[in-house]
């Protein structure tokens, strides 16, 4: 088939991009051609049309980034094609290039990103580590960490929902197996290659060596992250800010489990942490909120600066309620930076970041009334920007350029005498008839316009003694003639290129605001983390006084006290929340709490994991009272739950999180368990859980809470001074049973089971035939005698012998 020169045109441009999808501008639509367009039709539901035997679909221009977004949440990368000069100028061939390449990780525009989440692009090598650099474009964080095995890598990209990730051809495979609905690209030579590479890295930030940066290990995956993003982007100059390290010592690390299991986050509106404390008033407020509820810290000192802020606003109502009133006017002008750097920005993002602007010179003011936000008076408010903005911008403008519905009246004049000519033009011509009328005498002297001969203006034959001289004849008609004046001409001539000049003029003035605005993008960054941290310390600070929360106070001596404790999400669930008390030192660290189903186990260990979490990453928390140490590493392992996905049992899931807990855990770390060994028969199950006890005990010697339905498991606390036995307080009545909720010394003296199934609504007939088989089992069951306890003499020997107890015949 004989390609026209179009088409040839497409196939050479397609021919560099061959692994995206090519959107091709074509007048007013952007159109998909040969596979592209099958694709294209079948995602987005179009139809599927021919061009010179060559099948094409295609999206109208305006409503591209709708189309967009359906086909980056679908996994595809898509090139952006468009043209770069206007057809109605150009000779021959209209040029085109493609001027960006859009990713599930390289989205800037609001429509196609979660307002509350960061959307993080993550790249991946391997070395002697798993070395990972990640960067959120849209806001321009980055961050670099570094892992052991691949099952951490993976616990890491899952837990902070990445949205793309790239890496070494190498580990393409294993990821594919190990991550699903994630798109996984792997890199070229050239972005992986060892020249110019800290080059490339310097340029991006500015600087003339990478040292300061102490990316070390991390400089090779950063470097090819940072080439990626030039090319995907076409811009060399990219905005990002200088990487974080993670998982150094001072974040908590909490994997995809501990945050599954916790419930730090839900698509089920109200039943998570972040559902509890997200009373943000920004965007930018509620993400960096997630970041502190996925990151907690271990520096006490990072702790109680987040502390004192916090209280600040709890002990200052009128200062919390005036910064919150504040807030309200404040846009994501994180993202918005980002999007002006990256010359993407629309009119209404200029008139967010003037909204926002407008409230920072009170925010700062009201803040400096308070010693903790003393640091306040070097925030630069960008007055003069402002004024700017203000003076430039329509309250209300036309997210369309080049209308003359953006920039403001009396901002410029030429803008402003071609929007008098193109939308006030009919005015003009008729008081040019009315002038001409009076100053001819002339009473039907009539303006008009057509196509062929352009404006003219018409005299009857009966009054063709009356035309001035300098009229000019243009036309003659039957009954009249049409004339030309040099003023007339002069308008018309103007008229003819009035709304050329004005798109150009109004498209000149804007990029001119935003090349000014963009100068200060580095400063108005700063600015866009401070107001995210104001709104995220008096939101905490909000959440405290709305709920009865405390700041709790942090020793060094291994206690954990906690009165009155309540959990954060189920006390907003229930009509009455009973809350709980817990005391733990070095010589009571284990805990083995039993108790029926309903009762609130499960519960009761999540609160003590939530407010933990809670407390070190700076909020203050539900209860009368709170005293704990702070933890290097938090487990949640609840309950069991199979990964059909990857076809593992539930049994293998559940021992594959327990083995995680057990190398990784260290004596600083808080372990939350529930029900580990119900997913096997009840012998094994009682052997495993008894084993992963002792062990957790002897060996980790951390801080941990067992909730067990296994009340063989409280034979322990006779066997280990550090174990102690916990249980919830149930009521018989009457052959009902009433949960209390309340948690206490002692070992449950029955399951209830058969009690809850009741509850649960069985038929009558059910439960008492549960109960009748019940009495039979209880009566014949060979488990007290089976059941050998395996002496902690063993642990001591292996531990004076140093032998560790994974190469033991027991493990």
């Amino acid at each position: 088939m004989k390609l026209t020169p179009m088409m040839q045109q497409y196939t050479q441009i397609k021919s560099k991009y061959k692994d995206a999808v090519l959107l091709f501008r074509l007048g007013d639509f952007y159109e998909a051609f040969f596979e592209d367009a099958h694709l294209v039709s079948k995602v987005l539901d179009l139809v599927l049309t021919h061009r010179q035997g060559a099948p094409m679909a295609g999206v109208p221009y305006h409503a591209l980034n709708l189309y967009l977004r359906r086909l980056v949440q679908a996994g595809y990368k898509v090139a952006i094609c468009d043209q770069l000069e206007d057809p109605a100028t150009a000779k021959g061939l209209v040029k085109r290039e493609v001027t960006r390449i859009v990713t599930p990780g390289t989205v800037l525009e609001d429509e196609l990103l979660e307002q509350d989440s960061s959307n993080y692009l993550v790249a991946i090598c391997k070395s002697v580590k798993y070395t990972i650099a990640g960067v959120d474009v849209s806001t321009g964080e980055s961050f670099v960490a570094s892992f052991d095995d691949l099952q951490l890598v993976v616990d890491f990209l899952e837990s902070i929902k990445v949205s793309q990730i790239l890496c070494e051809p190498i580990l393409k495979k294993e990821l594919e197996v190990n991550i699903n609905s994630v798109m996984i690209e792997p890199f070229s030579d050239w972005h992986m290659s060892e020249i110019n590479l800290e080059r490339d890295v310097a340029e991006t930030f500015n600087i003339s060596t990478v040292d300061h940066l102490e990316l070390g290990e991390h400089l090779r995956v950063f470097g090819a992250l940072v080439r990626y993003l030039r090319f995907t982007l076409m811009a060399n100059d990219l905005f990002l800010k200088p990487p974080k390290i993670l998982r150094d010592q001072s974040y908590v690390f909490l994997d995809a489990s501990t945050v599954d299991h916790l419930g730090l986050f839900s698509e089920e509106k109200g039943k998570s942490l972040f559902d509890v404390l997200n009373l943000t008033k920004t965007s930018m407020g509620a993400r960096l909120l997630k970041s502190w509820i996925l990151q907690p810290l271990r520096d006490l000192e990072r702790i109680t600066e987040r502390f004192d802020r916090v209280e600040a606003f709890f002990n200052d109502k009128l200062l919390l309620n005036e910064i919150r009133e504040y807030l309200h006017a404040v846009k994501d002008i994180q993202r918005i930076a980002s999007r002006i750097r990256y010359k993407k920005a629309s009119p209404k993002d200029l008139v967010a970041l003037r909204s926002t602007l407008s409230v920072c010179p009170y925010i700062r003011e009201v803040l400096l009334t308070n010693e903790y936000f003393s640091q306040t008076a070097q925030i630069d408010c960008h007055e003069e920007l402002y004024e700017e903005l203000s003076k430039a911008l329509e309250e209300n403008p036309s997210n369309t350029l080049g209308e003359g519905k953006v920039i403001k009246a009396g901002y410029d004049k030429e803008l402003d005498d071609l929007r008098e000519l193109v939308y006030h033009s009919e005015e003009f011509l008729k008081n040019f008839e009315i002038e001409e009328r009076e100053r001819t005498n002339i009473p039907n002297l009539k303006v008009g316009y057509n196509s062929v001969f352009g404006y003219y203006i018409e005299v009857t034959k009966s009054h063709l003694s009356k035309v001035p001289n300098h009229y000019v004849r243009k036309q003659t008609l039957v009954n009249a003639e049409r004339f030309i004046t040099e003023q007339l001409k002069d308008f018309e001539e103007r008229m003819l290129t009035a709304k050329d000049r004005l798109e150009k003029r109004e498209k000149e003035l804007y990029e001119k605001l935003c090349d000014r605005v963009s100068e200060r993008t580095d400063s108005i960054m700063k600015l866009a983390d401070f107001l995210a941290n104001v709104d995220v310390l008096s939101t905490l600070a909000y959440v405290a006084v709305q709920n009865g929360y405390v700041r709790p106070k942090f020793q060094f001596d291994g206690t954990v006290l906690l009165k009155n404790s309540r959990h954060p999400v189920v006390e907003k669930l229930v009509d009455s929340f009973v809350p709980n008390d817990l005391y733990m030192d070095r010589s009571k660290s284990f805990v083995i709490l039993t108790g029926p189903n309903m009762s609130g186990k499960s519960t009761f260990i999540r609160q003590v994991a939530l407010i933990a979490l809670m407390a070190q990453m700076g909020s203050f928390v539900p209860a009368q009272e709170a005293i704990l140490p702070i933890f290097d590493r938090i487990f949640v392992k609840m309950g069991v739950r199979d990964d059909i996905a990857s076809g593992k049992s539930t049994f293998l899931v559940e021992m594959n999180e327990v083995a995680k807990i057990i190398h990784q855990a260290t004596k600083d770390s808080l372990v939350v368990l529930d029900e580990v060994g119900r997913g096997t028969s009840t012998f094994d199950g009682i052997s495993i859980a008894w084993a992963v006890s002792e062990y957790i005990h002897n060996q980790i010697g951390c801080k941990c809470i067992f909730a067990t339905h296994f009340t063989e498991l409280t034979e322990l606390a006779k066997m280990y001074d550090g174990i102690e036995n916990k249980t919830i307080e149930v009521l018989e009545d009457r052959s009902k049973v009433v949960f209390l909720h309340k948690v206490t010394d002692g070992v449950a003296d029955k399951s209830y089971g058969i009690e809850v199934a009741a509850i649960a609504g069985l038929p009558e007939d059910v439960v008492q035939r549960a109960k009748e088989v019940l009495d039979v089992i209880a009566t014949k069951s060979e488990l007290e005698d089976k059941l050998r306890v395996v002496s902690s003499e063993r642990f001591k020997k292996l531990k004076r012998k140093k032998v560790h107890p994974d190469q033991a015949a027991l493990w």
